[in-house]
């Protein structure tokens, strides 16, 4: 499956799955490309883990451990300090980072040179051994320790961070575990990467409590254009406070056409390119829920028109589902939650549905409603459930919860063309749920909003309107119907719809290329279009769940 990132008046959004000539074709168009940056990590094989309740040791004699760029650099531990985490989000799910301070550690020489790093601490890490070349060790102990044993952790990870310099290992591998007692892993090969640190605000965009939260830091004030032409301001003024939750992964954002993974999700460039979506699509539900979105390591652009897309897509899904885990332990404290994606942020999230959410009764019990936009969820035929998911329908009326809104979206007059709206097998739709209609037919959709700036110069296929707003408003000027391509599967059918006197046009030129219905449609709009329609539902639903 796949997507890319558009942006329309002066925003960006982020495509879904297309065929591969599609691809192909929307990777000519993207001459520009956003860097991708490895961080720094060594990935290393584990000869032992062990875990009880008061004991914690860790040993790798990898030959490939280093010391970074070694005395008085950003990697040395005895000028940074360091840090140890200790991650699972298997059984109970922990996640403890230890503080190693640069007073505990000194040098290990041989023959005067610095052979490796040693640290001495009285908290629940006691000892720690870096010998290049060699080992790596850890030894703690008491009651400080955070991990607890009721049920299997496998895989742990471990994460020794010395200065800026990382050491990773992941002990699945030969195991023996006894329930509340001990976990011994033995002979563990070394991971393909280091886990995202989901305890530091660096690794999200919002999060409650966070210094700086993407979704409250940047205006959505919005100008609001009447039919008469005459605008008024919409101020738009949320809270972190909410008794319900919001789960939210942004779309494609690295447009790069290298197959792989987007590393350095702290790059400033990247951050700024993600946050078009996310004020886009997520952040005004600040005003019904508290917003939590992560980042992930989530694919290129070119990585789908690959043969070799699987690896990388799932260290996406991996980083996705560490950071669902990880929120329901700490945060979600039994709330019910919306879970949202668009384009590639939808295939994570409908991947999470499927494996999380639709097996299991408790999860679905806390569902308000997912919006899985601008991605290929399907359903059979005529029928509101089945396909993607087994338990979770498709919403069918504004009170009910629990279910799912779902479509893709193409203007009027350039309906989906080239098999790019077909999704699922024989017998299968696209699913289609009309956030202004649930029960179907044309309905005009309250509120559009779309962006006066986008980080993304890429997709501006409409002129700044000149407004001194971050978004531009036009209520009652389109109208959504959910409807049939020439292939018999559903699309969001959007057309523009004026009354008499209504002076508006619509600033969508629908026939440009980069929404060409033979490979997204208005893909780049899903959310904007029907922005009003689902704040609505997302507060009636919030409101109905029991």
């Amino acid at each position: 499956m796949m997507r890319c990132i558009l942006t329309v008046g002066s925003h960006r959004a982020r495509g879904a799955p297309m065929r591969t000539a599609q691809v192909t074709t929307l990777v000519v168009l993207l001459a520009s490309t956003a860097p991708r940056v490895a961080g720094t990590a060594e990935l290393l094989s584990g000869q032992s883990l062990l875990l009880t309740k008061r004991r914690l040791g860790v040993v790798s004699h990898d030959s490939g451990i280093g010391l970074g760029r070694g005395k008085d650099s950003a990697d040395d531990p005895v000028t940074q300090g360091g840090s140890l985490r200790v991650l699972s989000i298997e059984g109970d799910v922990f996640d403890t980072t230890y503080p190693l301070p640069a007073a505990g550690w000194r040098y290990l020489r041989h023959r005067k040179a610095i052979v490796g790093y040693a640290f001495h601490g009285t908290g629940a890490v006691r000892a720690v051994l870096v010998k290049a070349g060699k080992l790596v060790s850890v030894a703690g102990r008491g009651t400080g320790l955070g991990h607890t044993l009721a049920a299997n952790p496998a895989p742990v990870r471990v994460v020794l961070t010395l200065g800026a310099e990382q050491y990773c290992t992941s002990f699945g591998g030969t195991l023996k575990f006894t329930a509340g007692a001990k976990y011994v892993a033995t002979n563990a090969g070394a991971p393909d990467v280091c886990p995202l640190p989901y305890g530091e605000d660096a690794s999200w965009l919002c999060r409650p409590g966070m210094t700086s939260n993407q979704c409250f830091v940047n205006s959505l004030d919005a100008t609001v254009v009447q039919p008469d032409l005459t605008t008024s301001l919409e101020p738009e003024a949320g809270s972190e406070d909410h008794p319900v939750d919001c789960f939210y992964v942004y779309p494609t954002v690295d447009l790069g056409g290298t197959p792989g993974n987007h590393t350095d999700v702290t790059d400033p460039a990247y951050v700024a390119l993600t946050l078009d979506p996310l004020l886009s699509q997520a952040a005004r539900l600040n005003g019904l829920c508290r917003l939590f979105a992560p980042h992930y390591r989530q694919v290129t652009f070119g990585t789908f028109t690959s043969t070799a897309s699987a690896p990388f897509l799932d260290l996406a899904y991996r980083d996705v589902l560490d950071a669902w885990r990880l929120y329901l332990k700490n945060d979600n404290g039994g709330r019910k939650v919306v879970i949202m994606g668009h384009s590639q942020g939808t295939f994570m999230t409908t991947r999470l549905m499927q494996e999380e959410v639709d097996p299991s009764a408790t999860l679905r019990s806390q569902l308000i409603v997912a919006l899985l936009i601008g991605g290929s969820v399907t359903v059979p035929q005529g029928e509101a459930i089945g396909g993607t998911f087994q338990n979770i329908p498709l919403c069918q009326t504004a009170a009910q919860t629990g279910c799912v809104i779902a479509y893709r979206s193409y203007a009027e007059g350039f309906p989906p063309a080239s098999g790019s709206n077909a999704m699922g097998g024989p017998g299968m739709d696209t699913a289609c749920t009309n956030p202004a209609a649930l029960g179907g037919g044309p309905a005009l959709l309250s509120r559009t909003y779309f962006p006066t700036h986008t980080n993304q110069p890429l997709f501006m296929i409409a002129p700044n309107p000149g407004f001194p707003t971050a978004f531009v408003e036009f209520p009652g000027f389109y109208t959504a119907e959910c409807t049939k391509d020439d292939t018999n599967h559903s699309y969001l059918r959007i057309a523009v719809t004026t009354t008499p006197g209504d002076q508006r046009t619509n600033p969508i030129p629908f026939s440009t290329a980069v929404l060409s219905p033979a490979l997204l449609g208005t893909h780049i709009l899903d959310y904007n279009w029907t922005m009003g329609n689902l704040l609505t539902l997302v507060a009636t639903k919030a409101a109905a769940a029991p």
